[in-house]
Protein backbone atom coordinates (compact mmCIF):
# COMPACT_ATOMS: atom_id res chain seq x y z
CA UNK A 1 0.00 0.00 0.00
CA UNK A 2 1.35 3.21 -0.75
CA UNK A 3 2.14 5.95 2.24
CA UNK A 4 2.11 9.48 1.79
CA UNK A 5 5.32 11.29 2.91
CA UNK A 6 5.20 14.97 4.13
CA UNK A 7 7.14 17.31 5.64
CA UNK A 8 6.70 21.00 7.40
CA UNK A 9 9.53 22.97 8.45
CA UNK A 10 9.37 25.08 12.30
CA UNK A 11 11.90 27.85 13.27
CA UNK A 12 11.72 26.70 16.68
CA UNK A 13 12.16 23.64 18.80
CA UNK A 14 8.76 24.89 21.03
CA UNK A 15 7.43 24.98 17.19
CA UNK A 16 7.14 20.90 17.87
CA UNK A 17 5.29 19.15 21.09
CA UNK A 18 7.80 18.10 23.43
CA UNK A 19 6.21 14.86 24.11
CA UNK A 20 7.12 14.28 20.31
CA UNK A 21 11.01 15.29 20.82
CA UNK A 22 10.86 12.86 23.84
CA UNK A 23 9.58 9.91 21.75
CA UNK A 24 12.34 10.70 18.70
CA UNK A 25 15.10 12.14 20.21
CA UNK A 26 14.96 9.82 24.20
CA UNK A 27 18.61 8.77 25.82
CA UNK A 28 21.01 8.15 24.70
CA UNK A 29 20.62 11.08 22.16
CA UNK A 30 21.21 13.77 22.58
CA UNK A 31 17.42 15.38 22.97
CA UNK A 32 15.54 18.37 23.75
CA UNK A 33 17.39 19.85 26.74
CA UNK A 34 20.38 20.10 24.54
CA UNK A 35 19.11 21.55 21.19
CA UNK A 36 17.32 24.26 23.37
CA UNK A 37 20.79 25.36 24.80
CA UNK A 38 22.21 25.59 21.19
CA UNK A 39 19.04 27.17 20.26
CA UNK A 40 19.35 29.97 23.54
CA UNK A 41 22.96 29.84 23.22
CA UNK A 42 25.04 30.71 20.16
CA UNK A 43 25.23 34.03 18.48
CA UNK A 44 22.44 35.41 17.11
CA UNK A 45 22.97 35.31 12.77
CA UNK A 46 25.45 32.80 13.34
CA UNK A 47 22.77 29.64 12.45
CA UNK A 48 19.56 29.41 11.23
CA UNK A 49 17.81 26.53 13.10
CA UNK A 50 15.40 24.64 11.16
CA UNK A 51 13.18 21.79 12.25
CA UNK A 52 11.50 19.48 9.78
CA UNK A 53 8.35 17.63 11.43
CA UNK A 54 8.18 14.58 9.30
CA UNK A 55 4.38 12.70 8.82
CA UNK A 56 3.16 9.74 6.89
CA UNK A 57 -0.33 10.00 5.60
CA UNK A 58 -1.01 12.40 7.85
CA UNK A 59 0.71 11.09 11.56
CA UNK A 60 4.12 12.49 13.05
CA UNK A 61 6.78 9.55 12.82
CA UNK A 62 9.93 12.09 13.30
CA UNK A 63 12.23 15.12 13.19
CA UNK A 64 14.36 16.53 11.46
CA UNK A 65 17.06 18.88 13.14
CA UNK A 66 19.20 20.89 10.07
CA UNK A 67 20.68 24.79 10.38
CA UNK A 68 21.56 26.78 8.09
CA UNK A 69 25.15 28.28 8.22
CA UNK A 70 28.25 29.77 5.70
CA UNK A 71 30.89 26.94 6.60
CA UNK A 72 34.25 28.58 6.56
CA UNK A 73 36.41 26.28 3.88
CA UNK A 74 39.16 26.22 5.48
CA UNK A 75 37.75 24.12 8.35
CA UNK A 76 37.34 21.67 4.63
CA UNK A 77 39.49 21.78 2.66
CA UNK A 78 42.69 19.65 2.34
CA UNK A 79 46.17 22.03 3.08
CA UNK A 80 47.24 22.42 0.17
CA UNK A 81 44.10 23.29 -1.85
CA UNK A 82 43.58 25.69 1.14
CA UNK A 83 47.00 27.65 0.65
CA UNK A 84 45.61 28.38 -2.73
CA UNK A 85 42.18 29.37 -2.20
CA UNK A 86 42.24 31.36 1.36
CA UNK A 87 44.82 33.97 0.27
CA UNK A 88 42.42 35.18 -2.31
CA UNK A 89 39.06 35.23 0.49
CA UNK A 90 39.55 38.98 1.04
CA UNK A 91 38.27 42.38 1.01
CA UNK A 92 35.64 41.91 -2.09
CA UNK A 93 36.23 37.84 -2.30
CA UNK A 94 35.86 37.45 1.44
CA UNK A 95 32.61 35.29 0.37
CA UNK A 96 34.78 33.17 -1.64
CA UNK A 97 35.98 31.48 1.78
CA UNK A 98 32.55 30.30 2.91
CA UNK A 99 30.03 27.94 1.65
CA UNK A 100 26.37 28.81 2.36
CA UNK A 101 25.50 25.26 3.66
CA UNK A 102 22.05 23.27 5.12
CA UNK A 103 23.30 20.88 7.38
CA UNK A 104 21.21 17.68 8.60
CA UNK A 105 22.32 17.31 12.14
CA UNK A 106 23.37 18.83 15.04
CA UNK A 107 25.56 22.08 15.21
CA UNK A 108 27.66 20.74 18.46
CA UNK A 109 26.96 17.32 19.30
CA UNK A 110 28.33 13.78 19.41
CA UNK A 111 27.22 12.82 16.16
CA UNK A 112 24.18 13.51 13.15
CA UNK A 113 20.66 11.88 14.02
CA UNK A 114 17.39 12.16 12.92
CA UNK A 115 14.59 11.13 15.03
CA UNK A 116 12.48 8.69 13.89
CA UNK A 117 9.73 6.91 15.79
CA UNK A 118 9.70 2.95 16.99
CA UNK A 119 9.25 1.34 13.65
CA UNK A 120 10.65 3.33 11.22
CA UNK A 121 14.19 3.44 9.46
CA UNK A 122 16.43 5.88 8.01
CA UNK A 123 16.55 3.53 4.83
CA UNK A 124 13.30 3.82 4.01
CA UNK A 125 13.04 7.62 4.36
CA UNK A 126 16.51 8.91 3.39
CA UNK A 127 15.53 9.23 -0.01
CA UNK A 128 12.28 11.12 0.82
CA UNK A 129 13.98 13.47 3.59
CA UNK A 130 16.94 14.26 1.39
CA UNK A 131 14.70 15.82 -1.13
CA UNK A 132 12.63 17.65 1.16
CA UNK A 133 16.08 18.82 2.74
CA UNK A 134 17.30 19.63 -1.19
CA UNK A 135 14.00 22.55 -2.03
CA UNK A 136 14.82 23.56 1.69
CA UNK A 137 18.46 24.47 0.76
CA UNK A 138 17.46 25.93 -2.51
CA UNK A 139 14.59 28.24 -0.82
CA UNK A 140 17.13 29.43 1.75
CA UNK A 141 19.45 30.33 -0.77
CA UNK A 142 22.01 27.51 0.15
CA UNK A 143 23.81 25.79 -2.13
CA UNK A 144 25.04 22.73 -0.43
CA UNK A 145 23.45 19.98 1.37
CA UNK A 146 25.25 18.42 3.99
CA UNK A 147 24.32 15.56 6.02
CA UNK A 148 26.89 15.94 9.19
CA UNK A 149 28.77 13.78 11.66
CA UNK A 150 26.66 10.98 10.73
CA UNK A 151 27.76 7.70 12.23
CA UNK A 152 28.74 4.34 11.00
CA UNK A 153 25.29 2.60 12.16
CA UNK A 154 23.63 5.02 9.61
CA UNK A 155 25.98 3.93 6.31
CA UNK A 156 23.94 1.52 4.80
CA UNK A 157 21.05 4.07 4.68
CA UNK A 158 23.12 7.13 3.64
CA UNK A 159 25.20 5.07 1.22
CA UNK A 160 22.54 3.98 -1.08
CA UNK A 161 21.43 7.05 -0.99
CA UNK A 162 25.21 8.44 -2.67
CA UNK A 163 24.62 5.41 -4.76
CA UNK A 164 21.40 6.98 -6.18
CA UNK A 165 22.09 10.17 -7.16
CA UNK A 166 24.97 12.90 -6.86
CA UNK A 167 25.27 12.52 -3.21
CA UNK A 168 29.20 11.86 -2.21
CA UNK A 169 30.34 10.49 1.18
CA UNK A 170 33.60 12.55 2.83
CA UNK A 171 35.25 11.54 5.82
CA UNK A 172 34.78 14.02 8.59
CA UNK A 173 36.89 14.34 11.93
CA UNK A 174 36.20 11.21 14.26
CA UNK A 175 34.52 11.25 17.67
CA UNK A 176 36.27 9.41 20.59
CA UNK A 177 35.16 7.06 23.02
CA UNK A 178 36.63 5.39 26.22
CA UNK A 179 34.97 2.55 28.15
CA UNK A 180 34.01 3.25 31.46
CA UNK A 181 35.11 0.50 34.11
CA UNK A 182 34.01 -0.25 37.43
CA UNK A 183 36.53 1.10 40.15
CA UNK A 184 37.35 4.41 38.17
CA UNK A 185 40.33 5.74 36.27
CA UNK A 186 42.22 3.96 38.13
CA UNK A 187 40.94 0.72 37.04
CA UNK A 188 40.91 1.66 33.96
CA UNK A 189 44.18 1.97 33.75
CA UNK A 190 44.97 -1.32 35.25
CA UNK A 191 43.51 -2.14 31.66
CA UNK A 192 46.03 -0.61 29.54
CA UNK A 193 49.69 -0.97 28.91
CA UNK A 194 52.30 -0.79 31.24
CA UNK A 195 53.79 1.70 29.30
CA UNK A 196 50.77 4.19 29.00
CA UNK A 197 50.03 3.48 32.44
CA UNK A 198 53.08 4.74 33.57
CA UNK A 199 52.86 7.56 31.45
CA UNK A 200 49.13 9.03 32.67
CA UNK A 201 50.14 7.87 36.25
CA UNK A 202 53.62 10.14 36.38
CA UNK A 203 51.48 13.38 34.78
CA UNK A 204 48.91 12.67 37.45
CA UNK A 205 51.53 12.31 40.61
CA UNK A 206 54.08 15.24 39.17
CA UNK A 207 50.99 17.79 38.75
CA UNK A 208 48.99 17.15 41.75
CA UNK A 209 52.93 17.92 43.96
CA UNK A 210 53.14 21.35 41.80
CA UNK A 211 49.78 22.44 42.45
CA UNK A 212 46.43 21.08 45.23
CA UNK A 213 43.30 21.24 43.89
CA UNK A 214 40.22 20.18 45.04
CA UNK A 215 37.35 18.62 42.73
CA UNK A 216 33.65 19.36 43.44
CA UNK A 217 31.22 17.86 41.03
CA UNK A 218 28.36 20.90 40.51
CA UNK A 219 24.51 19.49 39.28
CA UNK A 220 23.11 23.14 38.93
CA UNK A 221 25.93 26.04 39.29
CA UNK A 222 24.77 29.24 40.57
CA UNK A 223 25.31 32.27 38.49
CA UNK A 224 28.51 33.13 39.89
CA UNK A 225 29.84 29.65 39.20
CA UNK A 226 28.97 30.10 35.90
CA UNK A 227 30.54 33.20 35.28
CA UNK A 228 33.71 31.33 36.25
CA UNK A 229 32.76 28.46 33.79
CA UNK A 230 32.11 30.62 30.71
CA UNK A 231 35.26 32.55 31.26
CA UNK A 232 37.39 29.61 31.21
CA UNK A 233 35.29 28.22 28.87
CA UNK A 234 36.22 31.40 26.38
CA UNK A 235 39.98 30.55 27.12
CA UNK A 236 39.91 27.26 25.88
CA UNK A 237 37.99 28.06 22.98
CA UNK A 238 40.46 30.96 22.03
CA UNK A 239 43.00 28.47 22.04
CA UNK A 240 41.07 26.23 19.30
CA UNK A 241 41.77 25.43 15.87
CA UNK A 242 38.73 24.21 14.23
CA UNK A 243 35.73 25.92 16.51
CA UNK A 244 32.29 25.42 14.44
CA UNK A 245 30.10 27.11 17.03
CA UNK A 246 30.50 30.10 19.23
CA UNK A 247 28.75 30.17 22.79
CA UNK A 248 27.33 32.98 24.72
CA UNK A 249 26.76 32.48 28.40
CA UNK A 250 23.02 31.69 27.50
CA UNK A 251 24.08 28.57 26.38
CA UNK A 252 25.89 27.48 30.02
CA UNK A 253 22.65 28.95 31.80
CA UNK A 254 20.22 27.16 29.63
CA UNK A 255 22.26 23.63 30.06
CA UNK A 256 23.07 23.62 33.62
CA UNK A 257 18.90 23.84 34.14
CA UNK A 258 18.47 20.31 32.73
CA UNK A 259 18.71 17.02 34.68
CA UNK A 260 20.95 15.81 32.48
CA UNK A 261 23.90 18.05 32.91
CA UNK A 262 27.05 17.94 35.57
CA UNK A 263 29.89 19.93 35.77
CA UNK A 264 32.96 18.20 37.29
CA UNK A 265 35.12 21.56 38.38
CA UNK A 266 38.51 22.06 40.12
CA UNK A 267 39.35 24.64 42.43
CA UNK A 268 42.74 25.48 43.38
CA UNK A 269 42.93 24.10 47.51
CA UNK A 270 44.29 26.73 48.60
CA UNK A 271 42.40 30.17 47.43
CA UNK A 272 39.53 28.22 45.85
CA UNK A 273 39.13 29.66 42.74
CA UNK A 274 38.28 27.43 39.48
CA UNK A 275 40.56 26.16 37.50
CA UNK A 276 39.01 23.82 35.12
CA UNK A 277 35.77 22.40 34.13
CA UNK A 278 34.24 19.57 32.56
CA UNK A 279 30.44 19.48 31.13
CA UNK A 280 28.71 16.02 31.52
CA UNK A 281 25.80 14.90 29.49
CA UNK A 282 24.08 12.00 31.27
CA UNK A 283 22.21 10.02 28.75
CA UNK A 284 21.67 6.69 30.14
CA UNK A 285 23.95 4.06 28.37
CA UNK A 286 26.52 6.74 27.56
CA UNK A 287 28.20 9.92 28.75
CA UNK A 288 29.22 12.67 27.02
CA UNK A 289 31.93 15.13 27.81
CA UNK A 290 30.78 18.18 26.10
CA UNK A 291 33.17 21.07 26.59
CA UNK A 292 36.08 22.05 29.05
CA UNK A 293 37.57 25.19 29.99
CA UNK A 294 40.74 25.59 31.68
CA UNK A 295 42.99 28.12 33.12
CA UNK A 296 46.28 28.36 31.28
CA UNK A 297 47.56 30.69 33.34
CA UNK A 298 47.73 27.96 36.42
CA UNK A 299 51.15 27.07 37.97
CA UNK A 300 52.99 25.25 35.08
CA UNK A 301 53.39 21.42 35.27
CA UNK A 302 49.80 21.36 37.16
CA UNK A 303 48.57 18.77 34.14
CA UNK A 304 45.08 20.28 34.63
CA UNK A 305 43.85 18.53 31.56
CA UNK A 306 44.89 15.25 32.79
CA UNK A 307 43.61 15.53 36.43
CA UNK A 308 40.41 16.95 35.29
CA UNK A 309 39.45 14.02 32.70
CA UNK A 310 40.61 11.36 35.75
CA UNK A 311 38.00 13.26 37.86
CA UNK A 312 35.19 13.10 35.25
CA UNK A 313 35.88 9.43 34.37
CA UNK A 314 35.75 8.45 38.41
CA UNK A 315 32.31 10.60 38.26
CA UNK A 316 30.86 9.11 35.16
CA UNK A 317 31.50 5.73 36.42
CA UNK A 318 29.02 6.39 39.10
CA UNK A 319 26.19 6.05 36.10
CA UNK A 320 25.09 3.70 34.67
CA UNK A 321 26.77 4.27 31.38
CA UNK A 322 28.86 1.76 29.80
CA UNK A 323 31.09 4.22 27.47
CA UNK A 324 32.03 7.98 28.01
CA UNK A 325 32.48 9.63 24.68
CA UNK A 326 34.60 12.91 24.64
CA UNK A 327 33.97 14.35 21.01
CA UNK A 328 36.09 15.82 18.44
CA UNK A 329 39.47 17.44 17.81
CA UNK A 330 42.23 17.81 20.99
CA UNK A 331 43.12 13.76 19.29
CA UNK A 332 46.67 13.59 20.73
CA UNK A 333 45.98 13.84 24.64
CA UNK A 334 42.29 11.84 24.00
CA UNK A 335 44.40 9.15 22.67
CA UNK A 336 47.02 9.32 25.62
CA UNK A 337 44.41 9.06 27.93
CA UNK A 338 43.10 5.63 26.48
CA UNK A 339 40.30 6.84 23.90
CA UNK A 340 39.93 4.98 20.51
CA UNK A 341 38.87 6.82 17.63
CA UNK A 342 34.72 6.89 16.28
CA UNK A 343 34.73 7.39 12.31
CA UNK A 344 31.87 9.83 11.39
CA UNK A 345 30.73 10.38 7.84
CA UNK A 346 29.04 13.50 5.82
CA UNK A 347 27.01 13.35 3.15
CA UNK A 348 27.42 16.05 0.76
CA UNK A 349 25.67 17.38 -2.73
CA UNK A 350 25.87 20.79 -4.18
CA UNK A 351 23.33 22.13 -6.57
CA UNK A 352 25.85 23.12 -9.26
CA UNK A 353 26.23 19.54 -11.21
CA UNK A 354 29.95 21.02 -12.64
CA UNK A 355 30.72 22.37 -8.69
CA UNK A 356 29.16 19.07 -7.23
CA UNK A 357 31.97 17.03 -9.17
CA UNK A 358 34.99 19.63 -8.26
CA UNK A 359 33.57 18.82 -4.39
CA UNK A 360 33.92 15.25 -5.33
CA UNK A 361 36.98 15.32 -6.34
CA UNK A 362 38.43 17.28 -3.49
CA UNK A 363 36.35 15.44 -1.03
CA UNK A 364 38.44 11.94 -2.63
CA UNK A 365 41.35 13.67 -0.96
CA UNK A 366 39.73 14.14 2.67
CA UNK A 367 41.50 12.49 5.29
CA UNK A 368 41.96 12.07 8.95
CA UNK A 369 45.63 13.01 8.38
CA UNK A 370 44.77 15.77 6.09
CA UNK A 371 42.01 16.92 8.39
CA UNK A 372 43.95 17.15 11.55
CA UNK A 373 48.09 17.48 12.49
CA UNK A 374 47.84 15.31 15.53
CA UNK A 375 45.24 12.85 13.91
CA UNK A 376 48.81 12.61 11.08
CA UNK A 377 51.02 12.20 13.65
CA UNK A 378 48.67 9.14 15.47
CA UNK A 379 48.42 7.56 11.70
CA UNK A 380 52.38 7.34 10.82
CA UNK A 381 52.94 5.54 14.54
CA UNK A 382 49.30 3.33 13.98
CA UNK A 383 48.88 3.30 10.16
CA UNK A 384 46.65 0.10 10.68
CA UNK A 385 44.05 2.75 11.66
CA UNK A 386 43.76 4.57 8.69
CA UNK A 387 41.16 1.76 7.19
CA UNK A 388 38.89 3.20 9.63
CA UNK A 389 38.46 6.95 7.52
CA UNK A 390 37.72 5.04 4.00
Amino acid sequence: MTTRLDISWHDRTSDIPDGLWRACFGPPREGLFWLRAIEAGTFAGQFRFQFGLLHQDGVAIGIVPAFLFDLPLKLVLPPAIARLVMPLARGPLRRIGYLRTLFVGNVAGEEGQLGLLAGHALSELAPFVHGALHAKARALKAPMLVWKDFPASERVALDELARSGRVFRTVSYPGTAIPLVRGGYAAFLRTVRSDRRWKINDKLRRGARALAVATTIVAQPGSAELDEIFALFMQTAARGKTAFERLTPEFFRTIAASDESTFVVLRDAASGRMLAFMLMVDLGQRVINQFIGIDYTAAAGGFLYFRLFAAAYDWACTTQAGVMQSGQTGYMAKLDLGHTLIPLWNYCEHRNPAVNWMYRRVASEIGWDTLDAQLREYLKAHPEARAADT
